[in-house]
């Protein structure tokens, strides 16, 4: 016998706020006189203690015993030792301040370019002393960016570089338990959702209806309406509108040159689809690289003022990107791409699969930032060291969909999850929240 429709109630869940992981991200007072190098200084210094316990844990019981050399311009050559400090990469091709003197002087500048990559890149390995140039196969094998902070094992060469065997990372931090007992109940899932792209050239309007439709359980079979209904929040990850777009205004005067106007209506359709989300779960929605807010990571929330109806209701949140969060004490990172985006420029690697993995195992979410990823210059803290492993990362606004489960030694469990753009394909991703386990959903609307 069938179930009437009447009777599908939403799954509950518990939301946590996680405390400091997630207030980090948030910028009370914003201070820009302060100067980057705090940022990187502060880095150092909260993440050398924690590398020199794993650099000790794995090459203490060498024999001969490494010495450990606590300032990278105090190596001795023909001596095996290990240093801690922060990776530099010198790329040639790596956007610098002459580029926007060239700009000032009207002289053509480079076009941005997709990687920075080159034969002639150099890896340095720096802390307050100074730094110095890493060499061997070690350092040509793995994948670097500048920012990184690492422990490395070799011994110094006739040429004055430190010729690397091996390298080690951040001890890996706590993550909570996650309780996987069977239960008469049905799982329940979180839906991840990028790149809405409202407003662009790529938005596509009967796709977003059959995402709200899906979501909100008003399609498909009594069974599939009953599977839906286990979805317990949606969180969207950046990119849901793109720049206004400059308009001519007839109804205005041209005497004052206010003839010209914004269009609004990307924030209209947002509007209405997150009110028909709402008014059926919980939707947390964070900016994006083309979203309306602020340049620099950390992102602040979106101003609720473009979302009128749905700041309304109790079920809506506008959170940061990064985002920290907890649903049924299953812990949540995410961004919005932004992070790995910039990451790709650094490495010859196509795999942003594996770019993501080697954040975790770096302990940092954004590396490369403030280099060349603009963000906050943050002066006591930097909150984008990864203090618990989350059950769930996502990143959003990738090429593809692409997904890894994780495991550590400890029984540590991550699924590692690439949000591909709603807009350019009409995927997005449900995580089964006691499993792990992770699907993708696409829709295709007929021309």
């Amino acid at each position: 016998m069938e179930i009437a429709p009447a009777s599908i109630e939403r799954r509950k869940a518990a939301f946590g706020h996680l405390g400091s992981l997630q207030d980090n991200f948030l910028v009370q007072a914003r201070d820009y006189k302060q100067q980057y190098a705090h940022l990187y200084f502060m880095r150092l210094m909260l993440m050398r203690p924690k590398v020199l316990e794993q650099a000790e844990l794995k090459w203490g019981s060498l024999h001969p015993r490494p010495k450990h050399v606590e300032k990278v311009l105090d190596v001795q050559q023909r001596e095996i030792s290990y240093l801690v400090g922060t990776v530099y990469l010198d790329m040639k091709l790596k956007p610098n301040i002459l580029n926007e003197i060239t700009k000032d002087h009207w002289i053509a500048a480079q076009p941005e370019r997709p990687k920075y990559t080159d034969d002639d890149d150099s890896v340095y390995l720096e802390d307050e002393s100074g730094r110095v140039r890493l060499t061997g196969s070690k350092i040509d094998s793995e994948l670097f960016v500048t920012g990184v902070v690492m422990g490395v094992l070799g011994t110094e060469d006739s040429d004055g570089d430190f010729k690397v065997v091996d390298v080690c990372y951040i001890e890996p931090p706590p993550q909570e338990q996650l309780d996987l007992m069977e239960t008469d109940e049905a799982d329940k899932y979180v839906a991840l959702v990028s790149g809405l792209g409202i407003g662009s050239t790529d938005y596509k309007p009967l796709e977003l209806d059959l995402l709200a439709e899906y979501l909100t359980g008003e399609s498909g079979s009594i069974q599939e309406q009953t599977n839906r209904a286990n979805i317990v929040r949606v969180i969207l990850a950046g990119n849901s509108l793109v720049t206004p777009e400059v308009v001519e205004d007839e109804t205005k005067s041209k005497k004052f040159r206010c003839d010209k106007t914004l269009d609004t209506s990307p924030t209209t359709i947002l509007d209405r689809f997150l009110v028909e989300v709402c008014s059926s779960m919980p939707v947390g929605i964070m900016p994006g690289d083309d979203d309306p807010s602020s340049a620099t990571i950390p992102q602040q929330p979106l101003h609720t003022a473009l979302v009128q109806s749905a700041r309304t209701y109790s079920t809506f949140q506008s959170v940061t990107n990064p985002y920290w969060s907890s649903i049924d004490n299953v812990t949540l990172l995410g961004t919005s791409g932004q992070t790995i985006d910039d990451i790709y420029k650094y490495v010859a690697s196509e795999d942003r699969l594996e770019m993501a993995k080697k954040t975790l195992e770096w302990g940092h979410m954004a590396p490369t930032a403030p280099d060349t990823l603009w963000c906050y210059p943050f002066k006591d803290k930097d909150p984008f060291i990864i203090k618990q492993l989350p059950h769930i990362y996502f990143i959003g606004n990738q090429d593809k969909f692409a997904t890894e489960l994780m495991t550590g030694v400890d029984g540590s469990r991550t699924r590692v999850v690439m949000l591909p753009s709603f807009a350019l394909t009409g995927t997005i991703a449900l995580v089964n929240l006691r499993t792990l386990d992770c699907h993708s959903v696409s829709f295709t609307g007929s021309k």
